[in-house]
């Protein structure tokens, strides 16, 4: 490769076109990340040079970094051709800064600037065919993603995009920096000279023998904020480009959403920041692969894959947009059914390390793997997952639990659900065991709940009780489905509360004097949902008062169904009279055995058609 330092005549006054790859990432830059600093350091070089033009000093360049150009064939104009391969965000944003000060030239009428600032932004009209090729005039031609933004911002009918938003910035701070000036007109014409002779760049022009694959990985794989999806997009586009495939319809049929904002916006997995499109291509590569990687490797580890893979690569574009439209399903599930419920669980648990088994099961065709028996293994999954979080069990094995249990269903796909219940029943460990009926229903009767596990992980089980409770008799009303709605409308409350001594006297014959109740009523039978609003109108009152309110206020099954009315099979006569230890342990029992049917074991599982688990 060579290198030369120049500077922006020599890269846009002359008639050539820079073109992106349509394998590389849309235009990224941002106002406070980027433009800001960029017109800083160009408005400082300006001042520097007014200032050294009234004492005959010689004005030092300033450098805006380095770009990567490739050589190619450019047989459709007579206009020389350089394909980008890294720099496109700093040479897109020159073009913008260069569009904002011609306008600015326009606007103060001032006809040589604007010129001269003109012949770096577009090509000579007689050098292509202005018919068949209008895009040629332009200087630089950015990646398909931006290409429409582009043309309607170089043709001043900017559409509010990013590009657009970069032009009116620089626009405005060109324009309010020259009405600072004594002179505008003197100021502008050093703004030009400036952008002319004294900005600087290091241009490096690849030769036959370097591989832009490996100079693009080696550029930007190392500590630079490009996402590991931007690399293998450019792996695969390369890749596919050698094939001899046509890369402009793979980008257009299989590749453009993902260059979306939707697939961009940044996600939290832990303690770690990463684009969606990143997370999703983890769990992806985890489900074809089966290996452990961490979030850093992701990039390596697919090319890795890709190498040992048979086949085009058209094909794995093809995959990767039919698991993406899996992956957007999953996430944007409703909250109702067996599904929607399971889905909502997982993201109020934060828990993303199921989302490799699932795409594997949702990529199975129906003629494979029914409808039943998928439901049948999220319901096997989602008990293994709320069962250990009521037992308070850790999570830090998962990622290898899924893993195997990937493995475990691709060996029998058309019966993955058993494949995954007796594989999971077969976990040991305190990191991976499957708790048992005994061990779940005893911390549901007996542990203080509300004390040993966060608020969201016992609102979970909560709102799950209260699904359960309703039948085809009872009104529609669900709870909410996502974690801000719950938090702004429901909270727990403690029928018997917290401060109990005041109102709730300990019964007469009771050594303790009660002493038994500071745990007690922490426990699941004590323990119903109200409203915000609700929660503290009840507070400390007594029970005649809770009692009156909560039949005039709440709609809840959970409380009419098990709190003002007695649950089936309790032997409690008078059930509302009173509320003491008694009825909370009875409480307890019957909804401990409302949640064993809701999350079944490996045996009550497998010994049930999967059909009336999916009911």
């Amino acid at each position: 490769m060579r290198a030369d330092t120049v500077d922006l005549r020599r890269i846009f006054g002359r008639d050539i076109r820079y073109t992106v790859p349509l394998f590389q990432r849309p235009y990224v830059w941002n106002r406070d990340d980027n433009w800001s600093a960029l017109w800083e350091d160009i408005r400082r070089t300006v001042e520097r040079a007014e200032q050294a033009a009234e004492s005959s000093e010689s004005v030092p360049p300033h450098f805006l970094g380095a770009v990567v150009f490739n050589e190619t064939s450019y047989l459709s104009s007579n206009l020389e051709t350089r394909e980008v391969i890294d720099g496109q965000q700093r040479l897109t944003t020159l073009q913008l800064l260069l569009l904002a000060a011609r306008r600015s030239a326009v606007a103060l009428e001032h006809v040589r600037s604007a010129r001269l600032l003109g012949k770096f932004l577009e090509n000579d009209e007689d050098l292509f065919d202005s018919g068949r090729d209008p895009d040629h005039r332009y200087k630089v031609w950015p990646t398909n993603a931006d290409r429409d933004e582009f043309r309607s911002v170089m043709l001043d009918e900017g559409n509010g995009g990013r590009l657009t938003q970069a032009v009116a910035y620089f626009q405005r701070e060109i324009e309010t920096w020259l009405a600072d000036a004594p002179e505008p007109n003197q100021r502008l014409e050093a703004l030009v000279q400036t952008m002319r002779e004294h900005l600087r760049l290091v241009i490096i022009d690849l030769e036959k023998h370097d591989d832009p694959q490996i100079v693009f990985e080696t550029l930007n794989s190392r500590g630079t904020p490009l996402e590991h999806a931007d690399l293998i997009k450019n792996l695969l586009f390369r890749r596919a480009e050698h094939a001899g495939a046509d890369v402009g319809r793979l980008y257009e049929e299989l590749w453009a959403p993902f260059d979306q904002d939707e697939w961009r916006t940044e996600q939290t997995t832990g303690r770690i920041t990463r684009s969606r499109l990143d997370v999703f291509l983890t769990h992806w590569l985890t489900m074809r692969t089966r290996r452990d990687f961490t979030t850093s490797t992701l990039f390596t580890e697919f090319d890795r894959w890709l190498k040992t893979t048979a086949g085009p690569t058209e094909g794995v574009f093809s995959e990767l947009a039919r698991y993406a439209e899996i992956y957007d399903s999953i996430d944007q599930h409703s909250s109702h059914g067996v599904e929607g419920r399971f889905l909502y669980r997982m993201r109020i648990l934060q828990t993303s390390t199921p989302l490799p088994l699932l795409l594997f099961l949702y990529g199975l065709d129906d003629t494979v793997l029914s409808r039943e028996r998928r439901l049948r293994a999220i319901r096997a999954i989602d008990s293994y997952l709320v069962r250990r979080t009521i037992l308070n069990l850790g999570n830090r094995d998962y990622n290898n639990v899924f893993r195997e249990l990937v493995t475990a269903a691709s060996l029998q796909p058309e019966r993955a659900d058993e494949a995954i219940i007796t594989a999971l029943a077969a976990m040991h460990g305190p990191y991976r065991h499957w708790p048992t009926d005994t061990e779940f229903q005893a911390a549901l009767e007996h542990e203080p709940l509300y004390i040993r596990l966060y608020r969201n992980r016992l609102r979970i089980l909560l709102e799950a009780l209260e699904d359960a409770l309703r039948t085809d008799h009872t009104e529609q009303l669900t709870a909410p489905d996502n974690g801000e709605h719950l938090g702004a409308k429901l909270t727990i409350e403690h029928i018997m509360p917290q401060s109990w001594r005041e109102h709730w006297p300990a019964p007469a014959n009771d050594p303790t004097e009660g002493a038994d109740r500071d745990e007690l009523i922490h426990t699941l039978g004590n323990l119903t949902l109200l409203t915000r609003r609700l929660n503290p109108v009840l507070g400390n009152a007594a029970w005649e008062d809770k009692r009156k309110l909560l039949g005039e206020y709440s709609l809840l099954r959970l409380t009419h169904g098990t709190l003002l009315n007695p649950p089936p099979s309790t032997g409690i006569g008078d059930w509302a009279a009173v509320w003491d230890e008694r009825h909370i342990h009875a409480r307890g029992t019957y909804l401990a055995s409302v949640a064993l049917s809701l999350w079944p074991s490996a045996d009550d599982l497998l010994s049930t058609s999967p059909t009336t688990l999916a009911m």
